[in-house]
């Protein structure tokens, strides 16, 4: 994908974003006869189209009393665990993020806060409440699961959110990209309390060799005295934290204010806060494969803003290296554990690679939230029972052949499979949830009838499955082709002589 990430803009200074989640980006690639100008004849023409919107993912305009936003929802009957997404003071209302995280199974509202529509035009003043109703507006949604929400804030937006869940109730999780301990920008009011904003020095920017201004070491130091009024009280919150550090950002001091963070809780009793850093990667961090931006104009100074180096080194997490954070986390050694927690990975796993093959032992394995588009190297699996592979990129069922003989338990849902080719090798597999996926046909669906074993069942949002219940018939229509099963979509199976018994 290295012909996307480093795409370079025409118009310097400028960052590719996408304003209109509806349609794709549509790249055209052509391969010639020799190198431009010079070359002549076309030898191949291609279109790659990347879109932003999953199948069925629905985008809903919000306007409900002054909350200005965009709700994304994932196809599906039943609730989704909400996220309220925010990003920095380039103000406006971008929704790319939110988009692709609905795909994954969240819903998700992108939230503006400033510069769009009839929100105010600067970001001089903030009040808390725009913030609390938007949380509120997501907690009383009949699509958003209880009984809390989560947060992810960029810059700005991430000290916003690390404010909200000091603030205000409903919050079960935060987290935060390149943000500030403090208050920033702009005085921040809730009922009758005010919490000022850190102090800066504008006198200490400097200037780089490409003549872009270097702000990171303008800001006032949040633990200095002037300054512990504008520090956010994370210690109130109730959920965990998660820091997202860039080791080179320049427009904050991104690695010193989640060092603060980390400290305070722990000052206070409260559980230590996961913080991931990136060494050699800037301020700017966007889902995988957009352009890189070092540098941009600043909405907020209107001048060309170094935001620090590119983002080559954020890569993919490979097996290995999540193997490892899992050994430090547990000081268990991967080769004689028998259950191992690999999921929702940052930057996520992209490839299932050899290194599973040192899992001997392992009966349980929990890869879901990723970025893994197929299934590989299980082969030294030979004692696993249970694979979680939710929250994925899984296309097909290739490759499971490899745990045939083991596998009572497969967790399969929010990927993107329409065709059940080879389920058939699963000779033990008694439980498969794989809701949300694309399986929209009878002639895939009676393939789970070759299960010997299959006993539980979940289907719900596949496209077959909405269909039919939508005319009333799905519980009829499923158990008749899979005649063996005990519970389908949590609901436990009642046959007809049950019912005649009782």
């Amino acid at each position: 994908m290295g012909l996307f990430w480093a795409l370079e803009p025409e118009e310097p200074l400028t960052r590719l974003v996408k304003r209109d989640v509806q349609t794709p980006f549509v790249v055209e690639l052509e391969v010639l006869d020799g190198h431009e100008p010079e070359a002549q004849r076309l030898l191949g023409r291609a279109v790659h189209k990347r879109d932003f919107l999953a199948p069925g993912v629905r985008r809903e305009s919000v306007r409900a009393g002054r909350v200005r936003a965009t709700l994304f929802l994932p196809p599906g009957s039943k609730p989704f665990p909400g996220i309220l997404d925010l990003f920095g003071s380039s103000g406006g209302l971008c929704e790319y993020r939110a988009s692709l995280l609905a795909g994954h199974g969240f819903a998700v509202l992108a939230l503006a806060y400033f510069r769009f529509e009839d929100l105010p035009e600067h970001l001089n003043d903030v009040c808390l409440e725009y913030f609390e109703e938007a949380v509120n507006f997501m907690l009383q949604h009949p699509k958003v699961k209880g009984p809390g929400v989560g947060l992810l804030g960029f810059s700005k937006g991430g000290d916003l959110c690390l404010s909200m869940a000091s603030f205000l109730k409903g919050i079960t999780a935060t987290i935060v990209i390149n943000a500030c301990v403090a208050n920033t920008l702009a005085p921040l009011r809730y009922k009758d309390m005010i919490i000022p904003e850190l102090s800066y020095d504008l006198e200490k920017y400097t200037i780089t060799e490409s003549g872009f201004l270097n702000f990171v070491d303008i800001w006032g130091n949040p633990l200095e005295k002037t300054n512990h009024q504008s520090l956010i009280p994370l210690e109130k919150a109730q959920g965990p934290f998660l820091f997202i550090v860039s080791m080179d950002d320049h427009n904050w001091k991104s690695e010193v204010y989640a060092r603060i963070a980390s400290e305070r809780l722990q000052a206070h009793g409260k559980d230590r806060p996961q913080i991931i850093y990136y060494p050699g990667t800037g301020h700017c961090i966007d889902p995988p494969y957009f352009p890189l931006c070092r540098a941009s104009v600043h909405a907020v100074l209107g001048q060309p803003v170094f935001h620090g180096a590119l983002l080559s080194q954020a890569k993919a997490t490979t097996i290995k290296e999540a193997l490892a954070r899992w050994e430090e986390k547990t000081s268990q050694k991967p080769s004689e554990a028998r259950e191992i927690k690999l999921y929702a990975q940052i930057p996520p796993i992209e490839k299932m690679d050899a290194s599973l093959s040192t899992l001997s032992n392992c009966e349980k394995l929990s890869l879901s939230t990723n970025c893994i588009e197929k299934i590989a190297n299980l082969n030294g699996l030979k004692n696993l029972r249970i694979l979680s592979l939710g929250r994925n990129n899984i296309k097909n069922l290739n490759g499971l052949e490899a745990v045939g003989d083991t596998l009572e338990e497969l967790w399969i849902s929010y990927n993107f499979i329409e065709k059940l080719k080879g389920i058939h090798v699963m000779k033990k597999l008694k439980i498969l949830y794989m809701s949300n996926n694309l399986v929209k046909d009878w002639a895939e669906f009676v393939k789970l009838a070759e299960l010997p074993c299959l006993e539980d069942l979940v289907f719900v949002g596949n496209p077959l499955e909405e269909k039919h219940s939508a005319e009333g018939n799905w519980v009829e229509e499923a158990t008749k082709r899979v005649p063996k099963l005990k519970k389908l979509d949590g609901t436990p199976v009642i046959k007809e002589d049950e019912e005649e018994d009782n």
